[in-house]
């Protein structure tokens, strides 16, 4: 004859049996949903834009450029190689004088510069100060505006160049420029000054 006890847990058993199917499921959707957020991750991080074959490699480039003693910020630096090959590098200069030039091909950029024979450039880059805010330049009428236009085209015209015009060849002449440099598979340092250069 069954005891009270052994009653009890006969009774008790639908009730463990439903509760451990429905631990198992739960249990094996968290598995399967584990495995697929992996799987998604996995895709994702493939799913990138990669950098395309022909990106040269690239190598450590530090540049910097003074006048005698005194860095020159807000000069941009462009190495053209000598042999082409469909990149450009270069960067500019802030103010401590100095810049890592970057290579870019399309899209994709990479800091450094690819080993090789170069002509190198050197610009200013003009900024100058109107003195007022876009935001208050965009509350402007037109007329205001043109002639806060004709201001700083004055501040342009006016600007003090720092870097010689020898340096700051472009285009079709920018082999005119007297700097070469030889970077190699390695860390690469240059100095230029401009002082060097000036008439």
């Amino acid at each position: 004859m069954a005891t009270s006890l052994q009653k009890e847990a006969a009774a008790f058993q639908p009730i463990r049996e439903r509760f451990q199917k429905n631990f198992m499921e739960t249990e094996m959707k968290h598995i399967i949903l584990f495995v697929l957020l992996c799987c998604g991750l996995l895709c994702f991080s493939g799913c990138g834009e990669k950098f395309p074959a022909d990106f040269p490699k690239v190598y450590p480039l530090t540049v910097k450029v003074t006048d005698g003693d005194t860095p020159l910020s807000d000069v941009k630096i462009s190495f053209l190689a000598l042999g082409g090959g469909g990149f450009a590098v270069g960067g500019e200069t802030n103010a401590s004088g100095t810049t890592n030039p970057i290579t870019a091909q399309g899209a994709f950029t990479a800091s450094g510069i690819p080993a090789g024979e170069y002509v190198v450039t050197v610009q200013d880059v003009v900024k100058v100060d109107v003195g007022v805010p876009p935001e208050e330049i965009a509350k402007m009428s037109r007329s205001e505006q043109a002639e806060l236009e004709k201001k700083r085209q004055e501040l342009i015209k006016n600007f003090k160049k720092k870097v010689p015009d020898s340096l700051c060849q472009s285009g079709a002449v920018a082999d005119r420029s007297p700097i070469r440099f030889t970077a190699s598979e390695k860390k690469n340092e240059l100095t230029i000054d401009v002082a060097e250069y000036k008439k």
